[in-house]
């Protein structure tokens, strides 16, 4: 059986409600003990006032998305696939009805607060699987983005390329997080694939809280831009969620016109394309030195 693993989003209030619960009860989110006094206080406090953001994209796309991917892959694979979430229905322990699985979190850089937190579900419930390790470094994978980003852009040297990658706080990759080393990468690799374009670079996103975060931040960056055309790239997703579709296209796009940026597009993930089902399969079929847990 293949499990597609990811976070979750919300089509609802109460959807909302859970999510924000359990990713602040997440101890790769907050390693401390005041997690069981944060995270009931931050879901019932936020959850009412963020879904109204929410509504402006209709909720998030990662259900019907991620299930139509698992269609796909099924039927390319004639393995049997589901799907799984970390943080909202349907979970992990919910789906399984085989002992062995091929475990898939759609995460393409590691992280321990995404990767490691969907390791940790695995433990919990003592599952045995293949798991399947990040894939940002995978050929296929960046055909498919390149492919992406070129449909999007009509003339590559009239834009400036900005990779968006979710943001972390830095003490997390004080405490060895791969995650921004291996974005990094991920930039350079693509930039060696990709055509002439009027700049490339890397800015992080969605950073809350006090304390550092990953630089440079991506408002600060989109300033350099006025009267130029910006293309926006998110390159922490496999699937396009409310940090996609809100955050970016809706809220990044308003702060973009205040800013005067000529032109803003924010390119879409790779989704439930058949590119993507088929790279997931290969990708599989080529998982036989990953690790079983």
């Amino acid at each position: 059986m293949i499990v597609l693993h990811n976070m979750g989003g919300a089509r609802s209030e109460k959807e909302l409600k859970e999510f924000l619960f359990n990713m602040f009860m997440d101890k790769r989110i907050i390693p401390s003990p005041v997690r069981y006094f944060l995270a009931p206080l931050i879901a019932n406090l936020r959850y009412k006032k963020v879904w109204k953001n929410y509504k402006k994209i209709g909720g998030s796309r990662i259900y019907e998305i991620t299930e139509n991917l698992a269609k796909k892959v099924e039927k390319l694979s004639s393995q049997k696939t589901s799907y799984a979430f970390r943080y909202t229905k349907p979970h992990l322990k919910d789906i399984i009805d085989e002992k062995e699985i091929i475990f898939l979190p759609l995460y393409p850089h590691y992280s321990f607060t995404t990767y490691e937190s969907s390791i940790d579900e695995l433990k919990e419930i003592g599952l045995n699987a293949k798991i399947i390790k990040p894939f940002y470094k995978h050929p296929k994978y960046n055909e498919i983005i390149k492919e992406n980003i070129l449909k999007t852009a009509e003339n590559p040297k009239e834009w400036h390329l900005i990779f968006s990658a979710h943001g972390l706080p830095e003490k997390i990759i004080q405490k060895g997080d791969s995650y921004k080393k291996e974005v990094e990468e991920h930039v350079q690799i693509l930039k060696n694939i990709l055509p002439e374009f009027k700049s490339i670079s890397l800015a992080f996103q969605s950073r809350f809280g006090i304390g550092e975060w990953l630089k440079p931040y991506l408002d600060k960056e989109l300033e350099k831009y006025k009267n130029e055309k910006v293309l926006i790239y998110p390159i922490s997703f496999v699937i396009d969620n409310s940090e996609t579709d809100l955050e970016l296209k809706v809220e990044y796009g308003h702060l973009a016109k205040d800013i005067g940026i000529k032109s803003y597009k924010v390119v879409e993930c790779p989704n439930d394309s058949d590119e993507m089902a088929k790279f997931i399969v290969e990708l599989i079929n080529e998982s036989s030195n990953s690790k079983s847990r």
